[in-house]
Order: C-alpha cells, then structure tokens, then sequence
C-alpha cells in the first residue's frame, strides 16, 4: 500500500514534464515556419529559376502581381550589377567618356617626307676566289690575286681608308663517294681541295671614275675577280635632314586636317609627336656580270649611278577641338 501510494506522484511529475517538452518543442516549431516564410517573401531560393524570381511580389503572395522587386545584396541601397558578357569590350555598359586626355582620344596621322638627290658616292663589294688542292696553296694564290687588285683600284684614286676587308672565307671542297666496310655499303665524304675566298668594300667618291674602277680590278683579277655588287648612296645625308623633316611635319598636318574638316570638327594642338623612322636607302646596282678582260681594247663596263630616296616618317597626334 505504501509503495503505491509513492508511485502515484511519481508519474503524475513525469506526465506534466512531458506536455512542458511537448510544448515548447511545438512553438519552436512554429517561429521556425513563421520565420521561413518571411524570408520566402523577399528572397528566391538558392538557384530558384528565372520565373520564379520574376513573379515575387510586394506583398508576399503568388499571384497577378504586375511589379516585381529587384534582388538588392545585403548592405547595399541599390540593385547589384549584372556581370558583363564573355567577351564584352572594356567599358561596356558603362557611360562613355569623350574628354580629351584619353589615350584613343584625338586624331592620330603619320607624315612622310622624302627626297631624291643625286647619288655622290658608290660602294663596290669586290672579291677574289681561288680553289687549290692545299689551303696554303689556295690562300697564297689568293693573296697574291688580291693584291694586284688593290694596287690597282688605288691607282684611281682611291684612298686606303675607303677599302675595307668584309669577308674571309677557307673552306674544303668535298665530293661522295662510295665505300664499303664492315658496316657494309655507304657514302661519305672526301674533300678534293680548298676554296679560299677574300672580299672588299670600296667606296668610290668620284662617281665619274666608278667604271674605271670596276674595269681595272676585273682586268688585275683576271679569272679570280667577283664583283659582287655596287650600291649607290650620298656622302653626308644629315644636310637634307632638316627639309625632309619639314615635309615631313607639313604631309602629317595636312592629313589632320582633312579628317577633321571630313568628320565636321575643328582641329586642335599638337599633342604628340614622334620619328618612326629616318632611313637612307641605298639605290642598288645589279651585280656586273661581265668582266673586263686583260686586252684593254674592251669597251668600259657602263654604270649608270641613278638617284637617291631620302625619307623621314613622323606619327602625330591632334586633339579634337570642336
């Protein structure tokens, strides 16, 4: 009887116990869900579809709502800006700036002026090739060839400091031939003999005596000679550098202005200018394949010298100014 009587209370504390947890487990419950479908009101799901967001309201319910929200990141005022397009151009969507001072701003031209005067000197590529069946045999013959060939072209007024050695070449002369060994049948190569090969720069000042000159080197030569090339250029360019410059500033001013007078603006000040380049070309003559023989009844090699291009290019740039 008396245990019984204990039993009773017992229970009845575990009872109330269990309703409280019940209870409170049931509110909890509830705050969530409440919770849950304020946040739905305003925010789209994570990866939520493009219609979904479209039909949000203001007012929180699914419906013919015609003003939808727009999705605004956390601390901000205004909506977030889209990403630009794979491949959009720097600045895209963005309001244009038309300032002068940009670094494409302006109008930009390039000016050329160019010159043609008489050649006054020519540079003579002459040389000497023999072939021998020693190197010293081949570099003495060579030597004693060219030799002769520069008394000779000093002997018409050519000065020591104007003739100058560019090339030297020893190399051995080879031919295949068949052999066999104990790797069997094959070719390899068997040098025969040497080629030794000296070539000089001449500059000939007197444009008059070029042919003279070409003439008696072949003749000194002999069978050994090779006048490789002869170019034509002017002594001293630098006293056209200052007209050609001018041409060139003026060509690039006047191809400004006819942009902007095409495009309807005013043309403003200079901004920048630079020299692309400045350049002496050199008027070639074709090599002289006909040698002058040793009876100095052959008629002289005629050389015709020609004119010379001298040429300066500019790059301009203009601001725009109305």
């Amino acid at each position: 009887m008396t245990n019984a009587n204990l039993r009773k209370p017992a229970t009845w504390l575990l009872v109330t116990a269990i309703a409280v947890f019940s209870l409170a487990a049931v509110a909890c419950a509830d705050t969530s869900a409440n919770e849950k479908a304020d946040r739905n009101d305003d925010t789209p799901a994570i990866e939520a579809p493009s219609s979904f967001v479209g039909n949000i309201n203001s007012g929180g319910s699914q419906g013919s709502s015609t003003s939808s929200k727009q999705i605004v990141a956390s601390g901000y005022d205004s909506a977030a800006i889209a990403p630009l397009p794979i491949g959009a151009p720097e600045g895209f969507g963005q309001a244009s700036n038309s300032s002068v001072g940009a670094t494409n701003s302006g109008i930009w031209v390039t000016g050329q002026g160019t010159i043609e005067i008489p050649a006054d000197i020519a540079q003579v590529s002459i040389g000497v090739e023999s072939r021998e069946t020693t190197v010293s045999a081949a570099r003495q013959k060579a030597a004693n060839v060219m030799e002769k060939v520069l008394e000779a072209i000093k002997e018409n007024g050519v000065s020591d400091d104007d003739i100058v050695t560019t090339n030297l070449n020893i190399y051995p002369q080879t031919i295949w031939v068949e052999v066999s060994d104990s790797l069997g049948r094959h070719s390899e190569p068997r040098i025969t003999g040497y080629t030794v090969s000296n070539t000089v720069q001449v500059t000939v000042r007197d444009i008059d005596n070029l042919s003279s000159v070409v003439d008696t080197a072949a003749t000194a030569g002999g069978d050994l000679i090779r006048i490789n090339s002869i170019q034509f250029t002017v002594d001293d360019s630098s006293a056209y550098g200052e007209i050609i410059r001018q041409n060139a500033a003026a060509d690039a001013l006047a191809k400004a202005d006819v942009y902007a007078r095409a495009m309807g603006v005013s043309l403003g000040q200079l901004v920048y200018l630079s020299e692309i380049s400045g350049s002496v070309p050199m008027s070639y003559g074709a090599p002289v394949a006909e040698m002058a023989a040793m009876d100095r009844s052959f008629k002289s090699t005629p050389i015709s010298s020609g004119d010379v291009n001298l040429s300066v290019t500019v790059q301009a740039v203009f601001t725009i100014g109305g």
